[in-house]
């Protein structure tokens, strides 16, 4: 049997423990994200075994089956405590959207354009998706709901952006605003290849 790439586990997963089930996902160059828990985490494989450092959550680790893309482990240390035990079930791959959006695992820089210019931003793949923009700095987040992407940029405000994946695009606004004149629209730079944290990164996030 071929052995297990991490390409083969990268995806979205449910998560179940005794406490319910949730979704997960597996990023691509070891980066482990969770949108209900997130942290700066990361993954990593070794042969069939999927070790998760979730950090502030514990440690984790998961057997992965490659022909039904399912995973069976426990928290570390393994004991016979009835909540050790953890399962994932596959759910879906990456959507386009994330493809472009993450690039090779540390997220991308994109050319973003108002009416007062134009400047990069970096949609950072990190445990807890940060927006950076140098020029309007901000405790900044986005987070994805199918093809529309939301900025949420602190005091800078809100805004929707809808990604057309074929020419590496994104137009919208600002959430509540005048459409006609609250207008963004941004280009696809480049892949990033950072992967160190934002300074952000290792504040105790409370979403």
């Amino acid at each position: 049997m071929a052995k297990t790439k991490p390409s083969d586990v990268v995806g979205w997963y449910d998560l179940s423990w005794s406490g319910g089930s949730f979704p997960i996902c597996f990023r691509p160059a070891g980066v482990f994200f969770c949108p209900k828990f997130q942290q700066p985490s990361r993954w990593e494989l070794e042969d069939d075994v999927i070790k998760i450092d979730w950090k502030r959550f514990g440690k984790y680790e998961l057997k992965f089956n490659a022909e039904t893309k399912s995973m069976e482990g426990n928290a570390l240390p393994k004991s016979d405590d009835e909540k050790n035990w953890r399962k994932a079930a596959f759910s879906h791959a990456l959507s386009p959207v994330e493809v472009l959006l993450l690039g090779d695992g540390a997220g991308s820089e994109w050319d973003f354009e108002w009416s007062g210019g134009k400047f990069p931003v970096k949609f950072k793949a990190d445990g807890f998706n940060h927006f950076q923009c140098d020029e309007f700095p901000a405790h900044a987040h986005w987070s994805l709901e199918g093809d529309v992407l939301r900025i949420n940029w602190a005091d800078f405000g809100n805004y929707d952006m809808k990604i057309n994946v074929s020419e590496s695009t994104m137009d919208g606004s600002m959430v509540g605003g005048d459409a006609a004149k609250d207008w963004r629209k941004a280009k696809f730079l480049r892949n990033l290849v950072d992967l160190t944290p934002s300074a952000h990164e290792h504040h105790d996030h409370h979403h």
